[in-house]
C-alpha cells in the first residue's frame, strides 16, 4: 500500500472536468478576471492536483495565522509556509477589490483562464512580519524577500477549482515529465515499490548527490527524483540542464526498475529547514515514504543552519521518514565519497563538493574534475554555460 496523503485523508482533487469546465467557461465573461504571475498559477494547479493536500485552496487568515505563529494549521496539523495568494493591480486596478467575499473569481495566466477562486476571505499582509517568521531575515539580499517587498499588501484566500493545467501533463512515466501526485502513486502501485524515497533537487547530479541517492536505494524500493522546476533563481542552472542531466544519469547508471524522475513544477521557498519541510509535505502526497535531506537543504546565502531542516524533521511527525545525511565529500584516502560518519581521514584529505562553484566554472567554460561530477554529466552541462553566465552577470 503507498502511504496515505499528509493528514491521513483523501488526496485533494479540485480539477474540473469537462462538464463542469464548459458550464464555467459559458458563464466568464460574467465573472472578474484577475491576471496570475508564475508562482501563483502553479500553485493554483499542485492545490487542485493534491500536492498541497490537504490544503483545498489559497490559506484564509486562520490558517496563515495559525501557519506564521504555530507551524500547524489551524487543525494542529505541522506546516510551516503559508501557501497564499496576493492579486497584483492588473492595468491600473487594485484586483483585490474585485475579488470580493463569496463571489467566484477567474484566475488568468498568460491570457488563459487556468482556475476558478471562491473568494472567501481577504485580510491584510504584513510583509515585515512575514519576512522574520518565514525567511527569519529582513535582508534584502535574500532572494524571496527581495520578492516579497514587491508583492501588494493584501491576501485573498478561498478554494481553487482547475480549469486548465499550467504544466503540460506527461505523456509517459519514465524521465522527464510532470506528474501528479496521483499520477506517481500510480507508477508506485504499479512497480510494487512499498517504500519509496524522494530526492530533492534543483540542481543537475554532481556525485555527492549520487552518493545520497545510492545510500537511500540501499534501503528502500524505489526512488523518486523530484527536480524543482518551476521557479528558481536568477543563477540557477535552467531546469532544462537538471532535467537532461538527471535522464543521462538514470539511462547509464542506475537500475531503470527501481528509480523513477518526474519534474516538480512550483517555485522554490527559500526559507531553510522551514522548506523542507513544506517539501517533505509535498513529497508524501506524491507517495513517497521517506525523504533524503542532506546538508542545508532548500538554503541559500548562509541564512540557515547548515543542519536545521535535520533538527526541524525529527522533530515534527510528518508522516514520511526523513532519511537524513551529513555534508558528504570525497576522500583522497579512502578514494571514494564519504562523510564524518564513515571516514575518519583528516580535512586535507577531504574534497568538498560546492554547487556554488561548480555553476561559476561551467560559467567560464571549465569542467568540474573527474572526483566532483562524472565527465558525461559535465558535458551535458558545458551547453548551457552561456545561460548560466548570463544569469550570472544578471
Amino acid at each position: 500500500m503507498v502511504l496515505k496523503p499528509y493528514g491521513d485523508g483523501p488526496l485533494v482533487h479540485r480539477a474540473l472536468d469537462e462538464h463542469a469546465k464548459a458550464k464555467l467557461l459559458n458563464r466568464l465573461d460574467a465573472l472578474p478576471g484577475v491576471e496570475v504571475d508564475r508562482a501563483t498559477a502553479l500553485d493554483a494547479e499542485k492545490i487542485a492536483l493534491g500536492a498541497f493536500t490537504p490544503l483545498q485552496g489559497f490559506m484564509n487568515p486562520e490558517d496563515y495565522e495559525s501557519v506564521l505563529r504555530r507551524e500547524t494549521l489551524r487543525n494542529g496539523l505541522p506546516w510551516t509556509i503559508p501557501i497564499i495568494f496576493a492579486p497584483r493591480a492588473s492595468k491600473g486596478v487594485d484586483a483585490a477589490v474585485r475579488l470580493q467575499e463569496g463571489n467566484e473569481a477567474v484566475l488568468f495566466y498568460k491570457g488563459r483562464p487556468i482556475a476558478v477562486l471562491y473568494v472567501e476571505s481577504r485580510f491584510a499582509f504584513d510583509k515585515r512580519d512575514y519576512a522574520l517568521r518565514v525567511y527569519g531575515t529582513l535582508d534584502g539580499g535574500h532572494p524571496d524577500v527581495r520578492k516579497l517587498v514587491e508583492m501588494p499588501d493584501v491576501l485573498v484566500g478561498g478554494r481553487v477549482d482547475l480549469l486548465e493545467r499550467v504544466t503540460a501533463p506527461s505523456m509517459s512515466s519514465s524521465t522527464g515529465g510532470e506528474l501528479t501526485p496521483a499520477e506517481t502513486r500510480g507508477v508506485f502501485e504499479e512497480r510494487g515499490w512499498e517504500t519509496v524515497a524522494a530526492y530533492q533537487t534543483r540542481n543537475p547530479p554532481h556525485l555527492a548527490h549520487e552518493y545520497l541517492q545510492r545510500c537511500a536505494l540501499e534501503i528502500v524500493d524505489g526512488l523518486l527524483i523530484h527536480p524543482v522546476v518551476g521557479e528558481l533563481k536568477e543563477d540557477d542552472f535552467p531546469p532544462e540542464a537538471v532535467v537532461e542531466a538527471y535522464e543521462y544519469l538514470i539511462r547509464h547508471y542506475y537500475p531503470p526498475n527501481r528509480v523513477l524522475m518526474a519534474t516538480l513544477s512550483i517555485a522554490m521557498r527559500y526559507a531553510g529547514p522551514k522548506a523542507a519541510v513544506l517539501l517533505a509535505i509535498v513529497r508524501r502526497n506524491y507517495g513517497c515514504t521517506h525523504f533524503i535531506v542532506g546538508r542545508d537543504m532548500a538554503g541559500v546565502g548562509g541564512y540557515y543552519d547548515p543542519y536545521g531542516a535535520h533538527d526541524l524533521l525529527k522533530r515534527l511527525d510528518l508522516g514520511i521518514e526523513p532519511i537524513l545525511f551529513r555534508e558528504s565529500f570525497f576522500c583522497r584516502r579512502c578514494e571514494r565519497y564519504a562523510t564524518e560518519k564513515t571516514c575518519g581521514h583528516v580535512l586535507e584529505d577531504h574534497l568538498n563538493v560546492s554547487m556554488t562553484q561548480i555553476r561559476k566554472m561551467i560559467s567560464l567554460g571549465q569542467r568540474p574534475p573527474p572526483e566532483v561530477m562524472r565527465p558525461e554529466i559535465a558535458e551535458i552541462l558545458m551547453k548551457y554555460g552561456r545561460t548560466l553566465a548570463n544569469n550570472l552577470k544578471g
